[in-house]
């Protein structure tokens, strides 16, 4: 090598180290993703808006193709895009407004929404009941009950889960029947009761378990809605008692004040 070239090549900025400074790829397309469902939920895309294109949206993110494309699989599989080959990627409608009144019905609620509700239970078993269900469904000291969980869909979008606890003794062998029926109106009619409300509902929020993330396919640091509520008969006895997860981006709770929100029901 010549002196000239040496001293060329000593003038030159060094290239500067690959990834320095930089988070993981399997941090950063997490946060890409959140930032991204965030503008979503505020709206700052319209429904059925196109995005920025996968190169506007790299040198946005200053990230690679490979890490952008796993936080939008992501935002994809919660139902908030839709990727189309060819022609790029949109915003979905995916919230969920989901109204809470005296004689809510899920499936009823969804379909008035022009969405198609599935619920799937995944998992029975019968326990002594919890002090907290021991009173709401009034029973005695070491009582069993039947403690179903579900998972409720919108458009084959997860969007809640429950765990919904029935007394053995009025509810005998419920988990086949509601397996089978897949519905909580159609399984109190299976076992005579033909019509049903709510108590008042508490709503919280708190981050969710590592199983309650995978379930609701959500962040460790993303909260949950919670609801929980009683089911009385007309008279006023207790039949379950309910606690639902909500995945808080994919649904907006909405109270109903005057308790006249038609005929629906949050227990999957």
């Amino acid at each position: 090598m010549f002196e000239s070239d040496r001293d060329e090549m000593s003038m030159r900025p060094a290239a500067p180290e690959r990834g320095k400074g930089r988070r993981p790829g399997h941090v950063l397309w997490r946060e890409i993703e959140q930032q991204l469902a965030a503008e979503l939920q505020h709206g700052a895309f319209g429904p059925g808006v196109r995005l920025p294109t996968e190169p506007e949206l790299m040198l946005r993110f200053q990230v690679g193709r490979h890490t952008l494309r796993q936080a939008m699989a992501q935002l994809e599989s919660k139902g908030l895009i839709r990727i189309e080959q060819g022609s790029g990627t949109f915003v979905n409608d995916a919230i969920v407004r989901y109204q809470i009144s005296e004689r809510t019905r899920f499936s009823k609620n969804l379909l008035e929404q022009g969405r198609e509700p599935a619920n799937q239970l995944t998992d029975w078993r019968e326990v002594a009941a919890p002090l907290q269900v021991q009173t709401a469904l009034g029973l005695a000291d070491g009582e069993f009950v039947s403690v179903l969980e579900i998972t409720a869909a919108a458009d084959r979008i997860v969007i809640a889960e429950t765990e919904a606890w029935f007394s053995l003794k009025q509810f005998p062998n419920i988990g086949p029947v509601y397996r089978r029926l897949g519905s909580t109106t159609e399984t109190y009619r299976h076992f005579g009761i033909v019509d049903y409300v709510r108590q008042k509902t508490r709503i919280y929020s708190r981050l969710p378990s590592a199983r309650e993330a995978r379930v609701l396919k959500l962040v460790k640091t993303q909260p949950v809605l919670i609801t929980c509520k009683t089911d009385t008969n007309l008279a006023g006895h207790p039949l379950s008692y309910s606690e639902t997860r909500w995945a808080s981006d994919r649904v907006e709770l909405i109270v109903d004040e005057d308790g006249t929100g038609g005929s629906r029901n949050t227990n999957p």
